[in-house]
């Protein structure tokens, strides 16, 4: 059972970076007017942020750090980790987070290591990030969580199932020692569930061929590359409306809280359809579950840190209690309890590549 406490480290703040380009789905060739009023009735998205040919989910996440560094007053010499999570990085190899080591100036005592995982990507890798922080001497010590995806690049605009889904996102979340502060995790997977949410070329078990570039269809309308985003969306809903609410209820049963403990619930942001059967499911109050579908669409690992700093930027006061939950492709979950304070610096902000 992979639920344990880690104590002694708290988050400082979190920068979001959006990429400047919007998509539209009532408003794009690629999707017929008709089927997007459809689209955004069922998913609750309208808009979707797109990163250019050549700007990466680690351009991004560095765009992020680099304000989030600059406005927390960290010195980088404490910075001791290093953590990039994605599954859209720079190359095959080198790790990305090495790579933004160097980028952002950070000293060459910093571990630095990448994650491959996607919706529950935000919860798993803060997991990691202070579980390691914790056990680091140095009481100055600090650590990045880089997290983000450009899914966007993965989706086929021939498949309506996926396309109109999934926008682009890069964060940054700096934890820092904090005496009396304590994260909380309850984290599960099932591969069993693999193939619901998948790409299929482009790794080593299917390389990269001329087969890749095939269009395939699974339904006769929705068509895509072996190379493109493949989402099984009966399976994923299933899922994530059996597993979700029977994994807060649980941690629940294992905190000894209820819902008037937590100020805030932040799931991850697939659709609203699926997230209101869930906030239906655990009864919910509707305020205590702020949503960013409507404007940023799925943006994968990166929706609940993108929906903190944008959603909750206003509304946090001194020990603002959290409770986060990532769910999907893996198929992965886990749930994170923590607490931010009004003293933290939380952002959302554009990209800027010109």
């Amino acid at each position: 059972m992979a639920f344990f406490n880690v104590d002694g480290v708290g988050i400082k703040g979190i920068v979001s970076t959006v990429p400047k380009e919007i998509g539209d789905n009532l408003n794009d060739y690629n999707i017929p007017q008709e089927k997007g009023q459809k689209i955004l009735d069922s998913t609750g998205i309208r808009y979707r942020r797109l990163s250019g040919e050549f700007v990466t989910t680690s351009d991004l996440c560095e765009f992020s750090a680099i304000n989030l560094l600059e406005n927390s007053k960290i010195e980088k010499s404490n910075i001791e980790v290093i953590i990039f999570l994605s599954q859209t990085p720079d190359y095959v190899l080198p790790a990305t987070s090495t790579i933004l080591q160097h980028k952002l100036g950070l000293p060459n005592s910093a571990l630095a290591f990448d994650i491959n995982l996607g919706c529950s990507g935000f919860v798993y890798g803060l997991s990691v990030v202070a579980s390691l922080l914790e056990k680091i001497p140095n009481p100055n010590a600090s650590a990045l969580l880089l997290v983000g995806d450009t899914s966007s690049k993965l989706t086929s605009k021939k498949d309506l199932s996926t396309y109109p889904l999934f926008g682009d996102c890069g964060t940054a979340t700096l934890l820092t020692k904090e005496n009396g502060a304590k994260i909380t995790f309850d984290l599960f997977s099932d591969g069993k569930g693999w193939d619901a949410i998948r790409v299929d070329h482009g790794a080593f078990r299917k390389q990269i061929s001329k087969d890749s570039e095939k269009l395939i269809s699974d339904d006769g309308v929705n068509y895509r590359r072996a190379r493109d985003l493949y989402l099984n969306g009966m399976d994923v809903f299933s899922f994530g409306i059996t597993k979700v609410p029977k994994a807060v209820k649980a941690y629940y049963e294992k905190t000894n809280l209820d819902s008037e403990d937590f100020d805030f619930f932040i799931f991850h942001q697939a659709n609203m359809f699926m997230n209101e059967k869930i906030r239906k499911k655990l009864k919910l109050e509707v305020e205590k579950v702020p949503y960013t579908l409507y404007d940023y669409a799925n943006t994968s690992s990166a929706t609940i840190p993108l929906t903190l700093t944008t959603k909750l930027k206003d509304e946090i006061k001194n020990n603002t209690k959290i409770l986060a939950c990532g769910f999907g492709v893996g198929l992965s979950w886990g749930i994170a309890e923590f607490e931010i304070n009004k003293k933290g610096y939380f952002n959302t902000i554009e990209y800027d590549d010109v």
